[in-house]
C-alpha cells in the first residue's frame, strides 16, 4: 500500500532497459547490449500500463485510446547474449538503502514512470511513498529503503532570470546540488536545445 505525502500531481509510464541491465550478469562478460533486435515475447509486458497509477494520461497510449497491445509484447534481444528478465525483488535487494535518480526531460520522465510501474506491479502490497517538491519527485519503497527519483531538468545547466529575461548559463550547474550523494545517476537532455521561437525557454 502507498500514500501521497504531498498534493502535487504525480508522474509515471513506458518500458526501458537501463536499470534492468544492472541486474544482468552478462554486463561483466563483454556482452554488446546495443546490437540486437526487438523480438516478440508473449510473456510481456512487465506491467499493465492502463492499470498503473503512476502514468500521466499524456504518456499513456492506452489511456489515450490505443486499443491494440501487440507493441507491448516485444523485448530487446542482444545478438550474441541474453538479458536477464527484470526481477523487481532482486532489484530492490541489490539497491537496498540506495538512491537512483533520473535527470532530464520527458525521456527521463518516461523512464522514471516505467521503473516505478515495474516495481509496483511486481510488489503491489509493498509500502511506498511518493513525494514531489518543485521539480524533484521521489518514489520510495520503505521496506527496502530504495529511492527512485526524478529531477525534471531540461538542460542540466542553469536557466536563471536576469534583466533581459531567462538566460541559459552554460558555465553554471547550481541545480546539480540535488545530485550529490545519489548512488546512481542517469542523465538525458537534448530536446529543448533545438527549440526556437515561443517554445524556447531562454533568451538567445
Amino acid at each position: 500500500m502507498g500514500h501521497w505525502v504531498d498534493s502535487i500531481v504525480l508522474i509515471s509510464s513506458y518500458h526501458f532497459m537501463v536499470l534492468a541491465l544492472f541486474c544482468c550478469n552478462k554486463l561483466a562478460n563483454g556482452c554488446d547490449l546495443f546490437t540486437g533486435r526487438w523480438v516478440y515475447d508473449p510473456s510481456y509486458p512487465l506491467y499493465n500500463a492502463s492499470a498503473c497509477p503512476f502514468i500521466e494520461r499524456g504518456f499513456s497510449c492506452q489511456k489515450n485510446g490505443r486499443r491494440d497491445l501487440l507493441y507491448t509484447r516485444y523485448r530487446w534481444q542482444p545478438s550474441r547474449c541474453s538479458v536477464t528478465r527484470f526481477d523487481a525483488l532482486n532489484f530492490l535487494k541489490k539497491f537496498r538503502g540506495k538512491s537512483i535518480m533520473f535527470v532530464g526531460d520527458s525521456l527521463s520522465l518516461n523512464q522514471w514512470q516505467s521503473l516505478t510501474c515495474m516495481l509496483h506491479s511486481a510488489l503491489p502490497n509493498a509500502t511506498f511513498n511518493i513525494t514531489r517538491v518543485a521539480d524533484l519527485s521521489t518514489f520510495e519503497f520503505q521496506d527496502y529503503g530504495v529511492k527512485v527519483m526524478l529531477d525534471r531538468n531540461l538542460f542540466l545547466v542553469d536557466v536563471v532570470k536576469e534583466k533581459i529575461g531567462r538566460v541559459l548559463k552554460l558555465d553554471s550547474i547550481e541545480g546539480g546540488q540535488l545530485w550529490k550523494g545519489i548512488d546512481l545517476l542517469i542523465f538525458n537532455t537534448w530536446h529543448w536545445w533545438s527549440r526556437r521561437g515561443p517554445t524556447q525557454p531562454y533568451v538567445s
